[in-house]
């Protein structure tokens, strides 16, 4: 079972020069083959403007796609509507980068982690059964002391593990993880990513994490894709990237983290 980018292509419009040409458009993303299996975390990276985060929302059904498919268990996207659309959203959840901007303020942790099972037309006993079982996989315990607390009230790296709550309370197959980390402090990031690594275990959990950072990925992934300028440039086992890279792009991303320790991995 797996979730698989064929051959996508995103393009944005972009403003006219001069009132009597064309429109031009730039590639975001460009004809990239990308593949995340259950139970693995894949890893991609690249700069700001990559391309990453607009290759995310394709693969959660959020983007149109100019060319290509993204294809579900041999399940193309494009083809669902209704409840089969709304049914495959709920096996692929995304958390978004900034946990302050992507939790409301006014609600309590518990109506946040409960808002796609109202989505969905879950009934209130299950949502609290519900709610309570995702705040103890993220080690937000006791629950008791999270449910009614309101989202300025928490840590950073508290508030992100309440959003991949908000995820996992819908059981879901793959997480597109877009920089889960990059708006935590330093002291707080490692904890959240053994999180996702242990959630892949226990859920059986396909992973895409999304990040700039090399350094996060080869300690976290099985296996890294490079992106530069809407392309995969680089993919392979995480060791074997990060070890013998084959590109001048990833290596230019290793020469700037330089305290990648490879003999880790």
């Amino acid at each position: 079972m797996s979730l698989v980018a064929e051959d996508v292509v995103v393009r944005y419009g972009v403003r006219r020069t001069l009132p009597w040409r064309r429109p031009e458009t730039r590639p975001a993303v460009d004809g990239v083959r990308l593949t995340v299996e259950k139970g693995e975390v894949v890893a991609l990276v690249g700069e700001s403007g990559s391309g990453k985060s607009s290759l995310a929302r394709c693969l959660v059904g959020m983007q149109k796609l100019t060319g290509g498919r993204v294809v579900a268990d041999s399940v193309d996207l494009a083809r669902l509507r209704g409840p089969e659309l709304k049914a495959f959203r709920r096996r692929v959840q995304m958390i978004f980068q900034d946990p302050y901007e992507s939790l409301s303020p006014r609600q309590r942790v518990r109506d946040v982690v409960a808002e796609g099972l109202a989505i969905h037309g879950a009934d209130r006993q299950t949502r609290d059964e519900r709610v309570r079982d995702a705040l103890e996989s993220v080690g937000l315990t006791p629950v008791e002391a999270f449910l009614d607390r309101r989202p300025f009230e928490l840590s950073g790296g508290q508030r992100q593990r309440v959003a991949i709550a908000g995820s996992l309370v819908l059981d879901p197959e793959y997480l597109i993880a877009d920089e889960p980390v990059s708006m935590l402090d330093v002291s707080v990031r490692a904890g959240v990513l053994t999180l996702l690594q242990e959630l892949r275990t226990t859920r059986d959990l396909g992973v895409l994490l999304i990040t700039h950072d090399l350094a996060t990925a080869v300690h976290v992934a099985d296996r890294i894709a490079v992106m530069q300028r809407g392309r995969i440039v680089e993919q392979g086992p995480a060791a074997h990237v990060t070890a013998e890279p084959a590109h001048s792009y990833t290596k230019a991303l290793l020469a700037a983290t330089p305290t990648l320790d490879r003999s880790a991995t």
